[in-house]
């Protein structure tokens, strides 16, 4: 069920129209005056009151079978007349035209799309789409026990309308947008607009409806005037308006109630039990913010109130009543934290002096590292001293040892010669 619906209102124009026309129009008749949400319950009743009492006294527009979902599968209907939607038969009894307002709605939608189709993929003309779908009027229902029954009958076979090719037709890129577009135009002419299609629509559901599922039907002939007036006002397909301020829903009166236990404008109490009325549809924020009744926490529970039960309505008490109790908890607290603060302290100083101690003793040990390193390094040096020392004298004993030798050659060669 939807919340914002077309009024089904069976001979005359619907005085109402909230929804958007899932085939890509507006969903409403540019005839279609406007009710104030505030009356709108009783507009709708009482429209709903003039349109059955004129049906009473007509002839009605939506029988062709003149059995308006009775059970005679097998009867057919004359030829569909050529006008738009608001042709209509001459010599039907008169029978309660109330139906399922969502089922009129849907249906009046899909029959704009299935034109639309008809216009844009079969290569129709309006006309000839709008008399194709008349037609389904005339065509005869199947007397079989197994298949399809009822309004899935009439779907199939809008599906077979919409899927035929006409001679001319063409395969058409972008259908989808194409048959949108088609369908808003036709809508603002006059035979395509809302109230026509929710005529034909009507007289679809009682022409297929043969168990009277979605629509009423009753022989209003054989009531009495009293028995009209009350039917009238008890019927279950009545169409009638959400009475809720705010709520422009529209559903036939069989789903009041259901309607009524979701409505999101309906003031129902406060859901957690505070005292507060307001619309379904705040609730949510409500229990989550404001509420008198929303769980709460004591702001010292962190101390250790762990008040049981506490309510945001009783917080502001709750503090005045234990001030006493949350001095005390946090003295307490205040003594544990200083008590926490000087053992820290006393820690800190521990460990400032051990790191003290550390360093003097890291201090002498580098120190005697650097002494030993000191003595080592003289060692070395004095020995690489001897060492040079001794190389120059033994460079200096070469050179007499070499003069030497060289004064003995000469002498030598000088006796010889």
């Amino acid at each position: 069920m939807r919340a914002n619906q077309q009024q089904a209102a069976a001979a005359a124009e619907p005085t109402v129209s909230t929804n958007t026309d899932p085939a890509g129009g507006s969903g409403r008749d540019d005839s279609d005056s406007t009710v104030d949400p505030a009356d709108k319950a009783d507009s709708l009743a009482e429209n709903a009151r003039e349109t059955a009492v004129e049906a009473t006294v007509s002839t009605n527009a939506s029988d062709p079978a003149g059995s308006c979902g009775g059970d005679d599968s097998d009867s057919t209907v004359g030829p569909a007349d050529e006008g738009g939607c608001d042709s209509e038969p001459a010599s039907a009894p008169a029978l309660c035209e109330f139906a399922d307002v969502e089922t009129l709605e849907l249906l009046s939608a899909r029959l704009l799309n299935t034109m639309a189709t008809r216009v844009v993929q079969g290569g129709l003309q309006p006309s000839d789409a709008m008399a194709e779908v008349r037609g389904l009027l005339s065509e005869k229902l199947s007397s079989a026990k197994k298949g399809p029954r009822g309004l899935a009958v009439l779907h199939a076979r809008l599906e077979k309308l919409e899927a035929r090719r006409s001679f001319g037709g063409r395969f058409v890129s972008n259908a989808a947008d194409k048959v949108a577009g088609k369908a808003r135009e036709l809508e603002v002419r006059g035979e395509y607009r809302h109230g026509g299609r929710q005529r034909l629509a009507l007289q679809l559901v009682q022409r297929y409806d043969t168990t009277r599922e979605w629509h009423c039907g009753c022989d209003m002939e054989q009531l009495g005037s009293t028995e009209r007036e009350r039917h009238l006002t008890s019927c279950v397909f009545r169409p009638v308006g959400c009475s809720h301020a705010g709520c422009t829903a529209l559903f036939s009166a069989r789903y009041e109630a259901a309607h009524d236990g979701s409505c999101e404008f309906k003031v129902v109490r406060c859901a957690l039990g505070c005292k507060e009325s307001l619309p379904r549809r705040d609730m949510e924020a409500h229990v989550a913010g404001p509420c008198a009744m929303r769980p709460a926490e004591c702001p010292f529970r962190a101390l250790g109130c762990l008040a049981p039960g506490l309510v945001q309505g009783e917080v502001a008490s709750h503090l005045e009543e234990a001030r006493d109790a949350h001095l005390q908890l946090a003295m307490a607290r205040l003594l544990q934290q200083d008590q926490e603060l000087s053992e820290l302290r006393q820690a800190m100083t521990e460990m400032r002096a051990a790191a003290e101690t550390t360093a003097a003793t890291s201090a002498s040990a580098a120190a005697s590292t650097i002494a030993g390193l000191q003595k080592k390094i003289a060692a070395l040096e004095a020995g690489q001293a001897a060492a040079q020392a001794a190389a120059k004298k033994s460079a200096a004993q070469a050179k007499d040892t070499t003069a030497a030798l060289a004064t003995r050659l000469a002498k030598l060669e000088r006796e010889r010669g």
